[in-house]
């Protein structure tokens, strides 16, 4: 069995190998995600768990908006203070804190974990980062056995591994398994979920006895690029000494540090350079990458997809795949597509009746889940007792009446879904339910893309698959074309030319100025510049005006300069502007 983070990282697994051995015999390995699998084995022994019944997994809209939104106001409280308590929960499973005996009795707030506890209980769902550790807890407890007699387990990304999943990768080896894992210190990025670059640098010794096999040759990067991101990924003492050097045959590679004074000289800039990478060099714009530290509201990359787009460059901007689904649209659909499944679906009623235009608002829609709850039904339950008697709460139970038998006939005329080749169904059903055909197509084409990558056709499997997905993580670049994205989704990621756009201190490390995030903020820069090949580019600007000036650590002040990661290095800066205009 292989393990890996993401969708798309699994789809290339199995494409490579496949390629490797050859279809037949790559279909005999196991390939999937730590989430995929933990709900996989958790479903096979469902009635041994202490999760709620039927597993249901609260997808990141539902936790903002249905689990944040009504613990918020059953506690009286902002939804920046609900969502760091939900935040507070989920660390305390990926660090293990949730095994203390006095876990309970020390949580920050003991009137959110009880309320929290009633919620799930009412809309029974298991919210995605408690996956992994409901099943530790399972094999621990000896509720489940690991599926088949796995012999051997390849752990992709080691490295990005928090307590918790090292606490699975235990339990293959003393279940008789030989553990591979793959990974590189240099690349522990994933602080935020409280991986530790620790994990792999104890493995030989957590492992024992153990090999290390240590790559010394860097396949990917020229000379230049290796030599300044080895600058950067040298600053950490701690790091694993690694004898790496560049074994390409292409040359030394092209490096450059450019100073901008503002951010429309950045975007004009950039635009230059990926014009003359493509028609001098003869790069094609999908082997371009343009990498961002963060990018909310699209405040980056907005002027620069339009400078792009003023030189006729083909750009798209790779945000989180699943958020066309979060659209009202989107969610009505899914909402149905999870109905037809499980009529009973508790979040999948909450939200199609919060989605639709009928008039129920926030008030109504807190009373059914306090019906619900104060009777010790479930809340399809709830709905369905209220459209025999609307009278069970004021005001609106008369419209919730109407939508439920409106959507109960929408799921009768609808029928079972098709066993295989899913998506033409869940297209003609989008047809009739979405009228904007621009909303509808780009809806549709998540739940292809998610088919694809998960190789599945069942609507089951692909709404498992959805449920898993690691949402702003996961990586779809558009075809032909040049891609923004954040450094985060550009992990695993070659391009021939790799642009590191906003190279500040203000956004790297930002306000992670010490400790543990400092280094990953670090870790994250070294990841971004060895993803180019052949050409390298860092830009910077001095100042930062408009909607730019409002973000990074210092938001509010115009001035910038370049992050420290990269001050005083090999690669000393020029002006970027005057470098664009003598590109021909």
């Amino acid at each position: 069995m292989a393990l890996t983070f993401t969708r798309a990282a699994v789809a290339e697994l199995k494409s490579r190998l496949a390629a490797e051995v050859g279809s037949e015999r790559a279909a005999e390995v196991k390939v999937s995600t730590l989430h995929s699998f933990a709900l996989r084995e958790l479903l096979r022994h469902a009635a041994r768990t202490k999760l709620p019944q039927p597993l249901r997994i609260a997808d990141d809209w539902e936790e903002r908006n249905v689990v944040v939104e009504e613990l918020k106001t059953l506690l009286d409280k902002t939804v920046v203070e609900t969502s760091d308590l939900l935040e507070q929960l989920s660390a305390d499973w990926q660090k293990l804190t949730a095994d203390r005996s006095d876990w309970k009795r020390n949580f920050p707030d003991p009137e959110f974990l009880g309320a929290w506890q009633e919620h799930r209980q009412v809309y029974g769902y298991t919210v995605r980062s408690e996956l992994v550790y409901q099943l530790k807890n399972a094999l621990e407890e000896g509720a489940i056995d690991l599926e088949g007699a796995l012999r051997h387990v390849l752990i992709d990304e080691y490295q990005d591994l928090n307590p918790c999943d090292l606490a699975i990768v235990r339990a293959f080896a003393s279940n008789g398994a030989e553990v591979y894992g793959a990974g590189d210190d240099d690349q522990s990025i994933y602080g935020f979920r409280y991986a530790n670059p620790e994990g792999i640098r104890r493995f030989a010794k957590e492992f024992s006895p153990a090999k290390n096999l240590v790559l010394k040759e860097c396949q990917r990067c020229d000379e230049k690029i290796l030599e300044y991101g080895l600058y950067v990924a040298r600053q950490d003492t701690r790091r694993e000494n690694k004898p790496l050097t560049s074994v390409s045959a292409s040359g030394a590679g092209d490096v450059h540090l450019m100073s901008f004074q503002e951010q429309g000289y950045e975007a004009i800039g950039i635009s230059r350079i990926c014009k003359w990478l493509w028609k001098r060099k003869k790069i094609q714009p999908e082997s371009i990458l343009i990498l961002l530290r963060s990018d909310r509201y699209h405040v980056f990359s907005k002027p620069l997809r339009a400078a792009l787009l003023s030189e006729a460059i083909p750009v798209g901007i790779v945000s989180n795949p699943l958020e066309p689904l979060d659209t009202h649209p989107g969610r009505d659909l899914l909402s149905l597509l999870r109905l037809v499944l499980n009529n009973s679906d508790n979040l999948a009623w909450r939200t199609i009746l919060q989605v639709r235009s009928n008039s129920l608002g926030a008030k109504t829609l807190m009373a059914t889940y306090e019906l619900s709850r104060g009777k010790g039904w479930s809340y399809s339950r709830g709905i369905s007792e209220i459209a025999q008697e609307p009278s069970l709460i004021q005001g609106k139970g008369s419209t919730i009446a109407e939508e439920h038998r409106k959507i109960l006939k929408l799921l009768s005329n609808l029928g079972p879904p098709p066993k295989k080749d899913v998506i033409p169904w869940i297209e003609s059903l989008a047809e009739e339910i979405i009228p904007d055909e621009e909303n509808r197509e780009a809806i549709v084409e998540v739940f292809g893309r998610a088919s694809k990558a998960a190789g599945v056709d069942s609507l089951d499997s692909l709404l498992k698959a959805l449920n898993v997905s690691l949402g702003d993580f996961e990586q779809d670049r558009p075809r032909d074309t040049v891609s923004i994205m954040t450094m985060h989704q550009a992990k695993g990621l070659t391009a021939e030319a790799v642009i590191v756009a906003a190279a500040e201190d203000e956004y790297i490390p930002g306000r992670n100025m010490s400790g543990d995030l400092f280094d990953d903020e670090r870790r994250l820069l070294y990841v971004s510049l060895t993803r180019a090949r052949h050409f390298l580019y860092v830009t910077y600007c001095t100042t930062r005006t408009g909607a730019q000036r409002h973000t990074g650590r210092t938001a509010g002040e115009t001035a910038r300069r370049l992050t420290r990661f990269l001050s005083g290095g090999p690669v000393k800066a020029e002006p970027g502007y005057a470098f664009a205009e003598k590109l021909k």
